[in-house]
């Protein structure tokens, strides 16, 4: 039974949505839009968009696939995770980000980074005819011209022009995602929330992300309550030999969306462990959450299911996340939404 919840979101609760690159992009962004709508008539606080450029999955735009989400969606929460800062004028996704967030009445929470590092990103740099060499310096200088922007004014020759709409009110809403320590720290010092990726280069995933929280945590200014939103897989089923079987077949029917960082995976099984994936019935997803470090110390919870949109196994696996999984995981207290 699908619980209606909508005048009740569940704070805290996300969904994390990976859109894509396929042969329909018309389908593919229409069949998402409803995506967004199930969710928040199932109870999720915040819907987040990945972008990305030149790859299999992640938008190009999260800003325009939020805007026209803004429109057919009246609660939920609409966030990035993330813009790549580096491949945009940090004024005009000011103003971009100011309009999307005054169609959706407020709603827009703001996540931006430097672009995954590792290779994903470098046909991005190549294209935009930057040096990945320089992404950090990059992603610096378009921050703080970001942070400017957002502050409502800009400076144009001699004088100050105003960005329209007002996007003062998304600077409480800005949300940083890195996997560097020292980035860490500089974000809980700036007050703003913390993103984590569903991985990391090498090693426990949960022990080296809560060492971030630690470094995001001991700067933090105090101003503003710390928000720490955690991105994981989880792929809910009846059993685990059943989630197992169940992305076998999807990995059968189209591996060319299950590409992992050691490349593609020979079994699901593999697909599985290489992604952190967090699987089996809902005690078995609850279990392998619960002993992840860095999950169990965030106040935000981005999931993502494994399996395409079209799926009822996708649906019911929202679901499930929303009615059994998420009301036995820890809550944390954070500021309220502006």
């Amino acid at each position: 039974m699908t619980a209606d919840l909508t005048s009740n979101p569940q704070r805290g609760l996300s969904l994390f949505l990976t859109i894509p690159a396929d042969g329909e992009p018309v389908r593919t962004y229409n069949q998402s839009l409803e995506t967004v709508r199930l969710v928040e008539e199932i109870g999720y606080e915040t819907v987040w968009a990945a972008e990305a450029h030149f790859t299999l999955i992640g938008l190009p735009s999260a800003l325009t696939f939020l805007a026209a989400a803004s429109q057919t969606t009246t609660t939920i929460r609409l966030g990035t995770a993330v813009v790549p800062l580096t491949f945009d004028n940090p004024i005009r996704l000011a103003e971009t980000a100011a309009l999307v967030d005054a169609l959706s009445d407020g709603r827009l929470e703001f996540g931006v980074g430097k672009g995954n590092g590792g290779g994903f990103s470098t046909v991005a740099f190549e294209a935009f005819n930057l040096s990945e060499d320089d992404r950090e310096s990059l992603y610096a200088h378009a921050l703080d011209d970001l942070r400017r922007a957002l502050g409502g004014t800009v400076a144009a020759g001699d004088k100050e022009v105003t960005l329209y709409p007002p996007p003062a009110g998304l600077l409480p809403r800005l949300w940083q995602a890195t996997g560097n320590p020292r980035t860490a720290a500089e974000i809980g010092r700036a007050g703003d929330g913390l993103l984590l990726h569903r991985l990391v280069p090498s090693g426990d995933a949960g022990q080296i992300q809560s060492g971030l929280i630690d470094d995001y945590l001991g700067a933090h200014t105090g101003e503003r309550s710390p928000r720490i939103g955690i991105s994981r897989v989880v792929l809910p089923a009846s059993s685990k030999r059943d989630a197992v079987a169940l992305l076998d077949s999807e990995l059968r029917r189209n591996p060319g969306q299950y590409v992992t960082p050691g490349g593609p995976p020979g079994t699901a099984e593999e697909f599985l462990t290489r992604s952190n994936v967090k699987y089996g019935d809902p005690d078995d997803v609850v279990e392998q959450l619960l002993q992840d470090a860095a999950f169990t110390r965030s106040t935000d919870y981005l999931f993502s299911v494994p399996l395409p949109q079209s799926s009822p196994q996708f649906r019911d696996g929202l679901r499930l996340i929303a009615q059994e999984i998420f009301p036995r995981l820890p809550a944390h207290d954070r500021a309220p939404t502006a």
